[in-house]
Order: C-alpha cells, then sequence, then structure tokens
C-alpha cells in the first residue's frame, strides 16, 4: 500500500518507461488531487481541439451538420458492373462526405451528367469518390483503398475541369497502401502465366494482387511511410526481394515515388479519426463500394476474386466506421448479367442474345476495355448477394437495354445433374455444372428512354421490377433508363425516394440545429 502522505497518480505507471513516480505540483505549488476523475476535463478539452482540428476540412467544405443524419453504403449484387458510380454520384447531393472504401484503381466508376451550360459530360473514376464533382461534398479515400499515386495524381488533375477547389476539399487515408510499378510488373508476369503462380484468373494487371499481397505479409508501404524515407527504401527492398526481382527495381520504384511523396501528403490524414468524430457530430456519409460480392475474397467464387474484401463487411475494415451505423444499403442490380475475366457464368449467352446485350449496352469495360460477357439475369446469384449483404433497397440499372425484347428470361434457380434444383452457391466446381432455370416474363415494346416518371414505365417494365423485389424480399426503388443522371426514375412510395433527387432535390437541410433538437440516424 502506497504510503499515506503520498499522492496517489490517477494513472501510476513503473519508472522504466520515464514517469515520475509522483505527479508534479500545479502551477501554485499545490499537489494535485486525489480524486481519479480530476484530469478529465483537461483531456476532453484536448480531445475536443483535436476533434475540431479533425472535422475542419468538412466544416469548410459542408457547413453545419444536417437536421437529420443519412448513412448510406452502395454495393452491388452482381460482379460489379451495374453502375454503382452513378448510383453514388445521384446520393452524394444527400450527404456531406462521399468515401470510397476498398478496392483500387482496378475499378472503374463512370458518371454522366450535364453542366449548367447543358452540356453532357461523362467521367471515369479509378480512385477518387464518384460525386466529388457537387460542392459542399467531403471526398475521402479510406485506408481499405489502395493506392496508385499516378493514378489519383492524374484524376486530380482532370478534375479541374469540373471541380477546379478538389484538392481543397479531398483527404486521403494515411494508412491506405500504395500501389508500385513493381506491383504491376508483377501483376502483369502473373497473368501472363509466369511467376510463382501460373493460373490466369483474368485480373486488370493493376497491381492490386501483389500489392494486397504485400499488405498481408506485413511489407506493404502506406501513404503515412512517405514522411520516412529510410522506412520507405527498407521497405521496398524487402518487396524487390520477396517478389524476385531484379535489385534495380527499388532505386527506380523510389525515384517514382519522390514525384508524389509531397502532393500524396498534402491530403494525408487519419481518416478513421475523422470519419468517426464526423458520425459522432451528425454529419451523412456515403460510402462508395468497388466490385460486387462474387468477388470477395471471403466468399466469393475463390480463385476468381480479387484480393479485396467486396462486401457489406468492407465498410468496417476499409473505414473504421461501425457497421450498424449504416441505415441505408444500397444495391445496383444490372437488368441483365455480365462479366469479365475468366470463371463460371451460367446465363451466360455466347451467340445472338450475349452479342446483342454487349452492342445495345455497350458493354466493356471502364479500366480495360475488354469486351464483357453477357447474358440473362440470374436472380438466384441475386439472390445469394442480397442475403449476404442485406440490402435494404435495390436499384435496377440499364432497364431500356432490354427494351424490344418480345420476352425476357430471368434466372430463379439451376439445374444439377442428377436433374434437381439449386441455388446459387460460390463454387466453381458447382457453378460449372449447373444449368439455367428461366422463368420467362412479357417484354415491353415501346422505348423506355425520355421517361421522367416511374409511374410512366411499361405496364410490363413495371411487372418485370416487382418480380426482382418480391423474388429477393428487397424493394426495388428505382430503375435506370440510360446513363445520366435525369434517367433514374425513382418509385416514390419506396424508402430510398426521399434521398433521390427527383424527391429531395434540396437534399437534407443543413442549417444549424437549435438547442433541444435531435438528430435520427437512418
Amino acid at each position: 500500500m502506497p504510503d499515506e502522505e503520498t499522492p496517489v497518480s490517477p494513472c501510476p505507471g513503473p519508472p522504466s518507461v520515464g514517469r515520475p513516480a509522483r505527479p508534479p505540483d500545479d502551477a501554485n505549488g499545490r499537489a494535485p488531487s486525489r480524486d481519479p476523475r480530476a484530469l478529465w476535463p483537461a483531456l476532453g478539452a484536448s480531445r475536443e481541439a483535436r476533434r475540431g482540428a479533425l472535422l475542419a476540412p468538412l466544416t469548410r467544405t459542408a457547413g453545419p451538420p444536417p437536421h437529420r443524419q443519412h448513412i448510406t453504403w452502395v454495393g452491388d449484387l452482381q460482379q460489379g458492373d451495374g453502375g454503382k458510380g452513378a448510383m453514388t454520384d445521384r446520393l452524394a447531393p444527400a450527404h456531406q462526405i462521399v468515401v470510397r472504401v476498398q478496392g483500387g484503381d482496378n475499378a472503374g466508376h463512370t458518371t454522366v451528367f450535364t453542366n449548367a451550360a447543358d452540356e453532357v459530360h461523362t467521367l471515369k473514376n479509378h480512385l477518387l469518390p464518384s460525386g466529388v464533382r457537387h460542392p459542399g461534398v467531403l471526398a475521402v479515400i479510406a485506408n481499405g483503398v489502395l493506392v496508385n499515386p499516378r493514378t489519383l495524381a492524374g484524376e486530380i488533375a482532370s478534375s479541374a475541369a469540373y471541380a477546379p477547389e478538389l484538392r481543397r476539399r479531398l483527404v486521403v487515408s494515411d494508412r491506405a497502401h500504395l500501389v508500385l510499378p513493381l506491383h504491376r510488373l508483377v501483376d502483369g508476369r502473373q497473368e501472363s502465366g509466369g511467376g510463382r503462380c501460373s493460373d490466369v484468373i483474368g485480373t486488370t494487371r493493376r497491381g492490386i494482387g501483389p500489392a494486397n499481397v504485400s499488405k498481408a505479409n506485413r511489407i506493404g508501404i502506406r501513404v503515412r511511410d512517405l514522411r520516412d524515407p529510410d522506412l520507405l527504401r527498407r521497405r521496398i527492398e524487402q518487396n524487390v526481394r520477396f517478389f524476385g526481382l531484379p535489385s534495380g527495381h527499388a532505386d527506380a520504384d523510389l525515384a517514382w515515388l519522390e514525384t508524389y511523396r509531397d502532393p500524396l501528403l498534402s491530403v494525408a490524414a487519419d481518416t478513421v479519426a475523422l470519419l468517426g468524430a464526423a458520425a459522432d457530430a451528425g454529419y451523412s456519409v456515403l460510402l462508395e463500394g468497388a466490385q460486387g460480392p462474387v468477388l470477395d475474397l471471403e466468399h466469393g467464387t475463390y480463385p476468381y476474386v480479387t484480393t479485396s474484401p467486396t462486401a457489406f463487411y468492407s465498410v468496417t475494415s476499409g473505414t473504421g466506421l461501425d457497421g450498424s451505423l449504416v441505415g441505408h444499403r444500397v444495391g445496383v442490380l444490372k437488368a441483365y448479367q455480365t462479366m469479365v475475366g475468366n470463371g463460371p457464368f451460367v446465363t451466360e449467352d455466347a451467340g445472338e442474345l450475349g452479342d446483342r446485350l454487349r452492342r445495345t449496352g455497350e458493354e466493356f469495360g471502364t479500366t480495360t476495355g475488354r469486351s464483357r460477357r453477357c447474358g440473362w439475369l440470374d436472380l438466384a446469384h441475386a439472390r445469394w448477394a442480397a442475403g449476404l449483404n442485406r440490402y435494404t433497397s435495390v436499384v435496377v440499372t440499364k432497364l431500356d437495354i432490354l427494351d424490344g425484347f418480345d420476352r425476357i428470361g430471368v434466372c430463379v434457380g439451376y439445374v444439377l445433374p442428377d436433374g434437381g434444383y439449386g441455388e446459387f452457391v460460390p463454387d466453381n466446381a458447382y457453378l460449372e455444372r449447373c444449368r439455367p432455370l428461366y422463368c420467362w416474363l412479357p417484354g415491353w415494346r415501346r422505348s423506355t428512354r425520355g421517361l421522367t416518371r416511374y409511374d410512366q414505365l411499361p405496364p410490363e417494365a413495371r411487372d418485370f421490377l416487382r418480380y426482382i423485389a418480391d423474388f429477393l424480399g428487397v424493394e426495388v426503388a428505382a430503375a435506370g433508363t440510360g446513363p445520366a443522371e435525369r434517367d433514374l426514375l425513382v418509385d416514390p412510395a419506396t424508402r430510398l425516394a426521399g434521398l433521390l433527387p427527383s424527391h429531395a432535390a434540396a437534399g437534407p437541410p443543413r442549417a444549424a440545429r437549435t438547442e433541444g433538437e435531435t438528430r435520427t440516424p437512418s
């Protein structure tokens, strides 16, 4: 027991860590209080000061938090080509922060919009979050994203045409890992059938897999490591040795990184702390995913997967936010099925139907330009995705591509080799043995392009959407009938309607709250 006359420190520690044997006297020479909570006010004030500094870019960009907070995630029900970028862009005005959660520049997100001069613009981002063209929105690249500095620099430079002030409202996680030229070299070598692993997956060759290997092997290079030249050289040399590359690659990659060092560090911050503080303060946060659940490293059709998480749990790992805060889980679902890369595709059509869908839907990868494999909508697959990610709303995209069909095929299950029926299981050997079990719905013979209201859709198109909602057990909140923002037809009776432009044109109010008001997360 301590001597009765010796004050006890509220947080005692061993002398070996350099702490004094007793707390120092205060400014007036008095011994500190024995109250174990005496330091709490000072610590609280210090925390508030740090919180204010963290939120400064957000308050400068977006002003005070809204009356009603929304935390929303945009994911996919297929492989990842359903239109998450366009959906994120449409939802961005109802949020103050838009966050890219995971993946890297292997993901291409496309947005089509009309500016004030009635000029049509198409944006194709690979790292910047979709929706950054909207003023008053803070853009965050979170810790789960793999950042290629050259790609990011190019996107920031090209943003001058639509968001000249973007750099002042962009934050990149200092914990995000970097993709180096050596990673791209290794990826290309592997996809060409060389290297230690000769299985060809059909990647984008953007270096994402090898960068994730470096990350998991604890030799990855993070944004924050750019501050320490000695650490940086040591890590790059470790990567060169690990991947079996000539030693000269270390100097080349160090020189390459030097070009991007200062610009990256100028926008680097602790985004986990930033997003946590923003959520606590009541700001609305929009979380943009990349790829789809069938490509998830843990739950997808391994090994034909990406090397990052793509399912809903990527929100927690990729941002540090508690997933239970997310009130809206919005899934995009293309009205037919597409796929890029290798692996089983049960509803693939290699004939006239596939060609028509590919041609009419312009099904070519945003990142690689590769032709996508096409076929009828696989609802068995979509139902599995809905169960995995627990979407609260579904948006069906590219409905207009089905205009003019006499009948529309929808796969509702699989026929197994023994003649029995099966569900979707993310297993390649199983899926390769499955044949699609189709239901046929009446098509619509007139165009859906140019419609402005959901109730203007042909009855057969609304029946098609209702069929999807009933099969999935999730509301279909809207349908896309073209690439532009005005081409989204929203069902006003759905939960998501209040967040979408035609039903919430001004977005949530941003005026400061009066004392006693409550904020309801959703």
